[in-house]
């Protein structure tokens, strides 16, 4: 706790360097809608107060409500010509409604005039919100997929718990040395027990988190979920490779257990049963508070060589299509407020909710230094959203089957890649007529 109020205090301060306005016109009232409605609501509505007092001719009313009811309000809003002014949008849902018509793209005219450098953030986080090469969003809030890792069972195993694995042989051979079965015995040797293990090296589970970890191998060794027409191509060589050895690291490797859960595995890493536990960044606080002695460290390549790649998600600034006749003056106060919202002053201070930097300049910052999660810093630009693509559930959920089945040795890897691939493209012909 006192690091996040030594960031809010520092973020507050450098709100003042940003005072400056770039909206002169008259005064404007602004709508806002977002979905940060648990322990980061104080935070936003704090910026939105910051915000207004150095923008006297610029009032934000903010308001927040669950992401669901967003998505299932909005593309009424905009039909009946009463959208908010500004809406964040997350990375799933983005694509969706820009190809319905409810999102309007933000102009590389607009953008330099409000200040919007590209530039600043993070490339791939950016291109979230890009569609069919325009910019339809700016990236406010960003998560993604890390690897947690126990100090303690390193250390015991050997291993150097100051320097985490990053290839795949560092990796395997790290999970291998961590593995020990309860008569004390190792992978490999004789009378090893996998299913009955004390210390295991990695945790691997069925639900849509685990399936990200798939998603970043197949990134890594130059594989996609989709091809460049937008239709799912999760099976490609490339994206089998991948894939089989996340499932042998069960079967073949016996460093990780069959069969098992998200919360399962949560709390087998929290006892101190588990050394790797891929999974999403939002459990830091949680290994904070248990006062583990834990490590952070970005996504090994265990897919391939291609890249550096971890599954993200981020939240997005955007301006909602609005009615014929609406006000110009509110659309350069609206972007004035995402200009100011996005810079680093504020986007430091909303890293105390939890979230990553969105750009460099914060992750820079020498007061996020003595963060555990500070260790992916250095790889934040390698963090990809599923995006790009308008019918993202209807690749995600045929995705997460897929690794779901391959995972739990109900089908060979490319039997479940295949057929993934073939439920989403029947998926994906079906939503190609909901959109333009």
């Amino acid at each position: 706790m006192k690091k996040r109020s030594m960031v809010m205090l520092i973020g507050t301060a450098l709100l003042v360097s940003n005072a400056s306005a770039a909206y002169t016109g008259p005064k404007v009232l602004l709508s806002y809608l977002h979905g940060f409605t648990g322990p980061d609501r104080p935070v936003m509505e704090n910026l939105i107060k910051a915000f207004n007092a150095s923008h006297p001719n610029i009032e934000v009313r903010g308001q927040a409500q669950p992401w669901g009811t967003t998505w299932q309000q909005l593309p009424s809003l905009v039909a009946s010509g009463r959208s908010p002014d500004v809406v964040v949008i997350n990375e799933d849902q983005i694509t969706g409604f820009v190809a319905r018509g409810a999102v309007s793209p933000l102009t590389p005219a607009e953008l330099k005039a409000a200040g919007i450098d590209q530039s600043r953030f993070y490339g791939p986080l950016f291109k979230t919100a890009d569609y069919q090469g325009k910019s339809y969003g700016v990236p406010v809030s960003s998560v993604a997929y890390v690897m947690f890792y126990n100090k303690d069972l390193m250390k015991k195993a050997g291993l150097d718990p100051e320097s985490p694995p990053r290839t795949r042989d560092q990796f395997l051979k790290a999970a291998q040395a961590c593995t020990m079965d309860k008569s004390g015995k190792k992978p490999g040797q004789a009378g090893f027990d996998p299913k009955n293990l004390d210390t295991w090296g990695v945790s691997l589970y069925n639900n849509w988190v685990g399936s990200r970890l798939a998603y970043a191998s197949i990134l890594q060794n130059g594989g996609s979920l989709v091809d460049k027409a937008d239709n799912a191509a999760f099976n490609t060589p490339q994206a089998a490779s991948a894939v089989q050895f996340l499932v042998d690291l069960v079967g073949k490797y016996n460093v990780a257990r069959p069969n098992s859960t998200e919360e399962a595995e949560l709390a087998a890493f929290s006892q101190g049963k588990v050394c790797m536990f891929p999974s999403g960044q939002w459990y830091n606080d949680r290994f904070q508070q248990q006062k583990m002695n834990y490590g952070v460290a970005f996504v090994p390549q265990l897919g391939g060589t291609k890249q550096d790649a971890a599954w993200g998600g981020s939240s997005h600034l955007t301006l909602p299509k609005q009615r014929a006749g609406y006000d110009a003056n509110k659309r350069a106060a609206a972007l004035e407020f995402i200009n100011w919202m996005t810079q680093p002053a504020q986007n430091l201070t909303w890293t105390s909710t939890g979230s990553l930097p969105t750009q460099a300049a914060v992750a820079s910052d020498k007061t996020l230094a003595a963060q555990k999660i500070s260790g992916i810093f250095g790889k934040l630009g390698n963090i990809y959203a599923v995006s790009g693509f308008p019918w993202s559930g209807q690749v995600l959920s045929p995705f997460d089957n897929a690794w779901e089945n391959a995972y739990l040795g109900k089908k060979p890897v490319q039997q479940a890649l295949n057929d993934g691939v073939a439920e989403a493209n029947k998926q994906i012909t079906q939503a190609r007529k909901s959109f333009k």
